[in-house]
């Protein structure tokens, strides 16, 4: 371990009840059964640290900074379809920063630990808004968020899951900074094998990185969080892309579409209340419904009161 790595270890040791302010997943479940810390999981450069690519990612944004220098030394996990697989955070925290979870999957051509995980992906899971808390005066609070003070997240592998070597790459969201474009990514990759004869066609088929994954301008991922109703988070997906629950799940991305709350897509439609109307490069529409367009910065503008 890096000194600096040791220095942040003993600063998150003193931290109450493991809470993680920033934080990594680095272990595998699998059926419930615990995996020990990179066992199964690359471990990365980045430590605890968020990516913050949202505005221009790169191919780091796959797995993680220095991931692929120890894909060869990390362990290939055999799992059955219907498994349920898991991850569990590093150091026993939790996560507390308000937003949304996903999981993908990229087959490898071969060997999983020689794959850079340049082919296609599939997401299989995702975790957005759970409870509805209300905070003061019936905002929106962080314990809304489903992975709120969370330790794991997990999912059941489709029952018809293709045999063959994956990356499952887990990620969580934090958009307590979203509006100005400082979107907060954690993310990690497991490698696993696939077992079994499944015949299932995983889609809609996704590059990471690329717009048919994370838009810049997506509202979901540049929503201003503070102070809004408790039920203006009305995105129901992340990314553009649906999650592929098994059967025929198509080969490619659908076209994007403006997200439900935008109320239509083009500079012809208009924008729902608390959505996000302007900003740079943006190119929704910038009428709204209700309220009007109000400045927040220059990557991002939103309908208020």
């Amino acid at each position: 371990m890096h000194l600096t790595q040791v220095v942040w270890a003993a600063a998150l040791a003193l931290l109450p009840g493991g809470v993680d302010a920033h934080y990594r997943y680095s272990k595998l479940l699998v059926n419930g059964q615990n995996s020990r810390d990179w066992e199964f999981i690359r471990e990365n450069s980045n430590f605890i640290m968020p990516t913050k690519q949202l505005i221009q990612p790169s191919d780091d944004f796959r797995c993680n900074s220095g991931s692929f220098a120890n894909a060869g030394k990390t362990n290939v996990r055999r799992v059955n379809p219907g498994d349920t697989l898991g991850f569990q955070l590093w150091n026993g925290g939790t996560i507390i920063h308000p937003g949304p979870s996903t999981i993908h999957m990229s087959k490898a051509p071969g060997d999983v630990r020689q794959y850079r995980g340049d082919g296609d992906w599939f997401k299989v899971h995702e975790e957005i808004i759970c409870r509805n808390v209300q905070g003061p005066n019936g905002k929106l609070d962080d314990r809304d968020w489903c992975t709120w003070d969370q330790a794991t997240i997990s999912f059941k592998l489709p029952a018809d899951t293709p045999p063959g070597q994956y990356l499952v790459r887990v990620e969580h969201i934090a958009i307590h900074g979203a509006q100005s474009g400082d979107t907060e990514f954690y993310f990690t990759c497991a490698q696993v094998e696939v077992t079994g004869n499944g015949q299932g066609r995983p889609g809609p088929l996704v590059k990471i990185p690329s717009n048919d994954v994370y838009d810049r301008n997506d509202p979901a991922l540049r929503f201003w969080i503070y102070g809004v109703p408790a039920n203006s988070y009305k995105y129901t997906s992340i990314g553009k892309h649906s999650v592929w629950r098994g059967g025929n799940g198509g080969g490619a991305a659908p076209p994007a579409t403006s997200p439900p709350s935008n109320g239509g897509g083009g500079n012809g439609g208009t924008v729902a209340l608390w959505g996000q109307c302007g900003g740079k490069d943006y190119t929704g529409p910038t009428r709204c419904a209700e309220g009007t367009c109000k400045v927040t910065n220059e990557w991002y503008s939103q309908c208020v009161r």
